[in-house]
């Protein structure tokens, strides 16, 4: 059963997305949208959309007024992410317990279509020119293509091991998929949707499987830089795959820390050179640059389990570091390499998106089903929004940097 609430003001919306979007989905769930004026008027481009990973939530945040201007309960339990389509009217939200796509309309949040795709839905990505959103549908080592046109799967494509995340080249020629349970990263033709390569790391060619039983060894991300250059940290070697995606040849390798997470290389920024790793074992993140061949430079954050990192254009020598265990944020600088601040938020922050003109941080919090915006400059929080959701996971700005982990 659906209930649409239509427009409502500020202080009712609060209320109402406090009290039915801490609750988890269950039998009885009914389906509601609360929409502000500003909400059904406001720029498209100045907004955050937060993904609730324990209820089917997705809370709308108007980055001019810094207010919450929508909240949606879809009854789709499990979120693991939101993308938008390519002129952001319509956000896509990965349910990973049904093994959906839910569609809304991204001004009355109503859900307009559920797309039936693998198991394990998690991660998506839209494609360079916004014609396919890729799936990575972790359970059936497959990826699933979605036209953001006709909300269709046009085709599931398997032959992968434990895809966690696809990436796309700049000629929108080829998309890059990133196997969590291999020594490799998968290179899919885009025209015919067709495996047509294996990029492995040295001395294992091929696509060897990673060892059983050893969850989160392999390639988590594999994001693709301004010069075209991709970078893969594979967890269980501590090594970092790099590859020119505009000539199509592998550069040589970088050692990263101990158990490293995913390099944090794709971003719409100009300016910021590090590329930056976190590394799980040794509570530190690693510096990378591209012309680097040997073992990479290293700054101790203290910060055990960091998933997230983000940058500003504001500042480009600073980043911010997200972790699973402390309810802080590491701030540090890639010019002295030192940990310069930790910000207090009550909570683990694993996922954050910063604005796309640089300013603002915005950071799940998801442990205190919390959001916090940060002033990426004077790392003030300065603004705090409760009851977001149950356990907010993610963090979708337009043109904005984004991730999941």
């Amino acid at each position: 059963m659906k209930t649409i609430l239509g427009v409502v003001t500020t202080a009712i919306l609060s209320t109402l997305a406090g009290c039915s979007s801490s609750s988890d989905p269950g039998p009885g769930c009914q389906e509601s949208y609360t929409v502000t004026s500003q909400g059904n008027t406001g720029n498209l481009k100045n907004r955050a959309y937060v993904a609730s990973r324990d209820s089917g939530n997705i809370t709308v945040i108007d980055l001019d007024t810094l207010e919450i201007v929508g909240s949606a309960n879809t009854c789709s339990r499990g979120y693991h992410m939101a993308e938008l389509s390519a002129d952001f009217t319509k956000i896509y939200a990965s349910s990973t317990d049904n093994g959906k796509i839910d569609v809304l309309n991204a001004r009355s949040l109503n859900v307009s279509k559920r797309i039936s795709v693998g198991a394990d839905p998690s991660h998506l990505s839209l494609s360079r020119d916004g014609s396919l959103i890729a799936v990575v549908d972790e359970k059936d080592n497959a990826v699933s293509f979605i036209d953001p046109k006709t909300d269709v799967e046009v085709k599931r494509l398997s032959g992968f091991y434990t895809p966690h995340f696809v990436r796309f080249s700049a000629d929108n020629r080829h998309a890059y998929v990133a196997n969590m349970g291999a020594y490799h990263i998968t290179r899919v033709d885009l025209p015919s949707l067709a495996i047509d390569g294996e990029i492995a790391l040295d001395g294992h060619a091929g696509p060897p499987v990673a060892p059983a039983g050893k969850e989160e060894f392999g390639f988590a991300d594999a994001q693709i830089d301004e010069n075209g250059v991709l970078w893969a940290a594979h967890a269980g070697t501590g090594q970092v795959l790099l590859y020119d995606t505009k000539t199509r040849t592998k550069l040589p390798e970088i050692r990263a820390g101990e158990n490293p997470w995913i390099v944090y290389a794709e971003h719409p920024f100009k300016g910021i050179e590090a590329r930056i790793v976190p590394n799980h074992r040794d509570r530190s993140v690693s510096l990378l640059h591209q012309l680097q061949t040997a073992s990479a430079d290293t700054i101790v954050t203290e910060e055990p389990e960091s998933y997230g990192v983000n940058y500003t254009p504001l500042d480009p020598g600073k980043a911010f570091v997200m972790n699973r265990m402390r309810e802080e944020i590491a701030v540090i600088d890639t010019r002295t390499k030192k940990r310069t601040a930790t910000i207090p938020v009550g909570g683990n922050t694993e996922t954050a998106s910063t604005t796309a003109d640089g300013k603002y941080v915005i950071a799940a919090v998801s442990s205190a089903n919390r959001v916090v915006v940060i002033d990426a400059v004077t790392n003030a929080v300065v603004k705090t929004f409760d009851n977001v959701g149950n356990y907010p996971w993610t963090v979708t700005i337009p043109q904005g940097q984004n991730y999941c982990h």
